[in-house]
């Protein structure tokens, strides 16, 4: 872990805590959403870990901004040139788009904050990213939101023009990305819904004693604080573990997980309270249950896992996550 992240931390939970309507136009003023680029390439420095810490703040206090997406489409675009002021937000394909003449004409589901960004970039197998200007005459956004109330559109492309963005990461190398950065946001929404849940066990009192005096409330909470420290594991392990190594996909299995559980427990210890508009529970777990699945399900993330291990053998897939290795930002 970097030096610099209990100052990291600390600045966005200041910032969280200020209420500010117009957070995001914050993080991108303090360069946040570039952390983890190198300066020369336009970043503001500093490693992935340090760009982990930052989501999981953020996602600890129940904020939906566009870090992940941004963050990662930044990283993408600062290999090949350098980057430029708004928001680019990144879609993973399963197989290279059929691009003619320079253009691309296509369909495309639950992109990302694309009513608000600048810029699509699109990662597909094989072939170098695709960056896409969402500005262009031939580019339709419509809104689209997920449970969270996050914007994950469709984007209709008719002839548009793409650029091929040379020198850039590759889908696996993207996609792993990726599953590292929602992993952390993942984990920072379940430590914000435990914190909150335990919280209100402790004050709420029934019978003249708090509710977590209560043998099932206590196993409850109990359960919940399990699925953080096994989360908590995963990851730490995946920031250590040598890249493309299946640590990330077992981070992510990990992380989704405990989401599920925790959303859950959270929800039946709060009863009522718990779906109240006004109680700050639901910005948790809703984004518990959207983020657990972003880029791919629990369930893909195993199937991959499960064809790595048939792949490298008994012990190679224990080998390879634990021949730790300097990861670059």
């Amino acid at each position: 872990m970097s030096q610099f992240a209990d100052e990291l931390r600390s600045l966005v939970d200041d910032l969280a805590a200020s209420g500010n309507p117009h957070l995001w136009d914050s993080l991108v003023a303090l360069d946040l959403p570039r952390v983890g680029i190198d300066e020369e390439k336009g970043g503001s420095g500093g490693s992935l870990d340090d760009l982990l810490v930052v989501v999981e703040s953020l996602a600890g206090h129940g904020i939906g901004v566009p870090i992940v997406e941004a963050s990662t489409a930044d990283w993408i675009i600062s290999h090949a040139g350098s980057l430029v002021d708004g928001l680019t937000t990144v879609l993973l394909l399963d197989k290279e788009p059929p691009t003619v003449s320079g253009t691309l004409t296509a369909e495309l589901t639950a992109v990302p904050w694309a009513r608000d960004a600048a810029r699509l970039v699109l990662c597909a197998p094989g072939t170098a990213p695709l960056a896409v200007d969402l500005a262009h005459a031939s580019v339709t956004v419509r809104p689209v939101d997920n449970i969270a109330g996050e914007p994950r559109d469709t984007v209709l492309l008719k002839s548009t023009p793409v650029t091929a963005v040379q020198g850039a990461p590759g889908h696996a190398a993207v996609r792993e990305r990726l599953a590292l950065l929602w992993s952390a946001a993942v984990l920072g929404a379940a430590h914000g819904a435990y914190r909150l849940t335990r919280t209100y066990v402790s004050e709420r009192r029934q019978f003249g004693a708090p509710l977590l005096k209560i043998p099932a409330v206590a196993g409850n909470l109990a359960r919940m604080r399990v699925q953080l420290v096994q989360a908590d594991a995963a990851l730490a392990l995946a920031r250590e573990a040598a890249p493309d190594s299946g640590a990330a996909e077992i981070a992510r299995i990990t992380t989704a997980a405990a989401a599920t559980e925790i959303a859950q427990i959270a929800h039946q210890l709060h009863g009522a309270m718990g779906i109240t508009e006004e109680y700050p529970l639901h910005r948790l777990t809703r984004r518990l249950w959207s983020w657990r699945d972003a880029v791919a399900s629990e369930r893909q993330w195993a199937e991959s896992l499960g064809r790595r291990a048939a792949q490298a053998g008994e012990t190679g897939v224990w080998t390879r996550i634990t021949a730790a290795t300097d990861r670059e930002g």
